[in-house]
């Protein structure tokens, strides 16, 4: 735009667009964090002058859900491109191993660990990841009458268990 002494120029309104960002204003230097003049501003100085886009990064937020756990972290803010640490909080789950986070509600693996690295742009919720701890139970062995029946032994959920091949003995029987 051109300016004539002693008359007061209208800026443009014309609003620049930068991808991730919000435009707050025009300031006076490259480097400037506030903006002087706003589109469609007063520019009353009789001097030449350079007008520079000030850009403030859009924010996120990103949620946590500690899907049918407890202790999920706070919402943390991420600024765009810039990298965010993500909270090492781990929620709980009785019964269940935390693997860490996903952006799916029904993942069945992890894409996040606690503490990591996030750098998706936009708001989001991550939900944390569940391993079902295996039940295991003791299996104990009695001689019922006999002497040497073998050790206890631990079985696991849904893993097949080979008996002990221990046999004990009762004076006037057999083993079964």
């Amino acid at each position: 735009q051109y300016k004539t002494e002693g008359v007061d120029l209208t800026l443009s309104s014309i609003v620049p667009t930068r991808s991730g960002y919000n435009f707050l204003g025009w300031g006076t230097s490259s480097t400037a964090s506030g903006y002087s003049y706003a589109p469609g501003g007063i520019y009353s100085d009789d001097a030449t002058i350079t007008l520079y886009a000030v850009w403030l990064p859009k924010s996120y937020s990103v949620k946590y859900d500690a899907n049918g756990g407890s202790g999920a972290p706070g919402t943390q803010i991420k600024t765009h491109d810039v990298a965010l640490t993500l909270s090492s909080t781990i929620p709980s789950k009785s019964g269940y191993r935390f693997l860490g986070w996903n952006i799916s509600s029904t993942a069945v693996s992890a894409i996040y660990v606690a503490g990591g690295t996030y750098s998706r742009e936009g708001d989001t919720t991550l939900y944390a990841v569940w391993e079902k701890i295996p039940e295991q139970y003791m299996i104990t062995y009695n001689a019922n009458g006999g002497v040497g029946a073998p050790g206890f032994q631990i079985k696991t959920e849904n893993v097949a268990l080979t008996l002990s091949s221990v046999e004990p003995t009762r004076e006037g029987y057999n083993f079964l």
